[in-house]
């Protein structure tokens, strides 16, 4: 038995899902079925797309359709002349149905737009619906707290009065998102806040003038003379939200607020340091970063180099696109987690000139001996000279012999001399080289107390930047993190942001949190729909993919108003502990991350410090670096 119960009968059979799935089974060999029985014609479909290529592939594969309601089947001429006439009379019924519906509407919204009267659709972020359900009388009224008790519920009319003083605050749309998403409020859809969802909130009519446009939109539906098919736009007045004295301290703030300076292309901190398949570098891909009307960004991607224009056809590459912004973030966490180490650095350090000689001898003692022995041995030399001359002299010796024999007389002291002298200059190299060492550690553990100040807030040009400096080499180690993935799932990041399993709602579990589940729907169990919550998050299916016996509209309104409101907070609370799976990040990435630290070059930099004086130090290690994380394979290295 298959149901289409919340399914419009305007949709087709492929987006409805018990009827995707009554396809499925009647395409299966054999066949399991031979009729398929509907209640009443107007079920098969309300328009002529819904209706007949339903029951003709139905046909095609040797299946019949039979309405209860008039007790007919379109297995003779006569029946299908029949569903033929119930088609036409279900698209006609729509369509005065529709009129009907929407006279009535526009109706209710010029009698009672004064009273803030819900029309349906989309409420407003600050609002919620008053006696819903209740014919005539639903309303939209703030979405203030009513309880009698403590209030664990965040209420969207607070939600609006922070992002309004946060902005008056900081002149700044992203900082007040910020506030608005550490305080946990979240949009009607479950999504955080941004630059664009802030700025609509605090720039729309409905919170400056309290406003809804009934009918003021650029889809409504528009005859053929351009005029609104269904009435023209009425205002409906809804309670305002913020007072008066709010609305001015908001409106001089956005006239003090500068200019918002973005630029038109994105910003890649990796460009031409990530190596791709081919043995070639990922580059961006140049497109523009310009949003859409709500101010978010398109797909930050990058492409190999093989694959550019420039390349022949019939030489590019097919290395895959990547998205950006997970790699970036993955390898700037790497770095700033390796240079705020000192023991870390300090271990690069040493190890990199482990196997020095002599690295614990005690050098100014050692050229204090060699000083000693070779003046010793150059006055002995001397002495030698003297009397060799003298001798040479003595015995009448022509200029070269006497050249020949002074040489052999002195030969075996100045071949030591020669010795004490090449020894002492490896002694010096020695001392020089264990300096060094302590003066790089020092430096570099100088270098990790200041990036734990100076990297928390660096921009995206200043991590480029930090990259060029370091060398830095990227390889991506197994999956590419490839093309967006549509609108990431709230439920999972609920569990992801806090590092949480998603439990398996057992019989166990559901007994510790029966009596805080809410009741969503007097037509669906709480149970079943809190387990649907889970299932999202533990899968990171869409809500329209999830097969759980529940439309996907209903779970996303009951998501809406409970579960992103931070409904889930309390029950997992109470399942603490309990069994459960990793909800999927489709934005884990593993990356090897090589680089040359160069601690001069990181420490004399004109914008290190803006509160400090540039430092000169000398030194430099260009060394392994192992990232010790819980992940071995993450390596950081020269």
């Amino acid at each position: 038995m298959f149901a289409d119960e919340g399914f419009s009968g305007s949709l087709d059979h492929t987006q409805r899902p018990d009827v995707k799935e009554l396809m499925r089974q009647a395409r299966m060999m054999p066949k399991p079925f031979d009729v398929v029985v509907v209640h009443e014609d107007r079920a098969i479909g309300r328009k002529g797309r819904a209706f007949w290529p339903w029951v003709w592939e139905l046909q095609d594969l040797g299946i019949f359709t039979a309405v209860v309601v008039g007790d007919y089947d379109n297995t003779t001429e006569e029946g299908e002349s029949r569903m033929r006439k119930a088609a036409d009379r279900a698209e006609d019924e729509l369509i005065v149905i529709r009129n009907r519906t929407q006279g009535g509407i526009q109706e209710k919204a010029e009698l009672l737009g004064d009273e803030g009267a819900y029309l349906g659709g989309n409420v407003p972020y600050g609002y919620r619906i008053e006696n819903k359900g209740v014919k005539g009388e639903s309303r939209l009224g703030p979405d203030e707290c009513v309880c009698t008790g403590d209030c664990t519920v965040l209420h969207e009319a607070d939600g609006v009065r922070l992002a309004a003083a946060r902005f008056v605050a900081t002149l700044s749309y992203e900082a007040a998102g910020d506030d608005l998403n550490r305080a946990w409020y979240r949009r009607k859809n479950g999504a955080p806040w941004d630059y664009g969802s802030v700025h609509n909130l605090l720039n729309n009519r409905v919170t400056l003038e309290a406003l809804v446009i009934h009918r003021g939109s650029k889809d409504v539906i528009l005859d053929r003379e351009g005029n609104p098919r269904y009435g023209q736009p009425v205002e409906i007045k809804l309670t305002p939200i913020l007072t008066p004295q709010e609305l001015a301290d908001l409106a001089a703030a956005k006239a003090k607020r500068p200019r918002r300076q973005t630029s038109k292309t994105f910003v890649y901190t990796l460009a031409s340091r990530i190596a791709s398949p081919c043995g070639r570098v990922y580059v961006g891909a140049g497109k523009s970063r310009q949003g859409d009307k709500h101010g978010r960004s398109p797909f930050k991607a990058m492409r190999c180099s093989g694959a550019s224009s420039s390349v022949p056809k019939a030489k590019r590459c097919t290395c895959p696109i990547i998205r950006a912004e997970p790699v970036e973030r993955e390898t700037w966490r790497l770095v700033k987690k390796f240079l705020q180490d000192p023991e870390e650095l300090h271990r690069m350090a040493v190890e990199a000139l482990a196997k020095r000689q002599e690295s614990g001898a005690d050098f100014v003692g050692r050229l204090k001996g060699l000083d000693r022995r070779i003046a010793e041995l150059e006055e002995s030399i001397d002495l030698m000279l003297m009397a060799a001359t003298q001798q040479a002299a003595a015995r009448r010796l022509t200029r070269p012999e006497a050249e020949k024999y002074i040489v052999a007389m002195t030969a075996q002291s100045n071949a030591e001399l020669a010795d004490l002298q090449k020894q002492r200059a490896e002694i010096e190299r020695w001392k020089e080289e264990v300096a060094s060492v302590e003066d790089t550690a020092a430096q570099l553990q100088v270098l990790a107390q200041k990036a734990r100040a100076r990297l928390g807030d660096k921009t995206l040009e200043e991590q480029a930047e930090l990259f060029d400096l370091l060398q830095t080499e990227v390889v991506i180690v197994g999956e590419v993190p490839s093309r967006p993935l549509g609108r990431p799932c709230q439920a999972g990041a609920f569990f992801i942001q806090r590092g949480l399993t998603v439990p398996h709602l057992t019989d166990e579990a559901w007994s510790r949190v029966a009596d805080i589940v809410p009741v969503f729907s007097p037509r669906f169990p709480s149970r079943d729909i809190l387990a649907a919550f889970l299932e999202k998050a533990r899968t990171g299916l869409s809500w329209k993919a999830l097969d759980v016996g529940i439309p996907h509209t209903t779970l996303m309104n009951h998501w809406i108003r409970w579960g992103a409101a931070g409904g889930l907070e309390a029950i997992m609370e109470r399942l603490e502990g309990m069994p459960g799976t990793l909800p999927p990040d489709h934005d884990a990435v593993t990356v090897e991350v090589r680089c040359t630290v160069l601690p001069e070059a990181l420490l004399v930099t004109p914008t290190a410090d803006r509160n400090e004086a540039p430092e000169t130090s000398e030194g430099s290690n260009a060394g392994e670096i192992r990232n010790r994380t819980e992940q071995p394979d993450r390596v950081a290295g020269r």
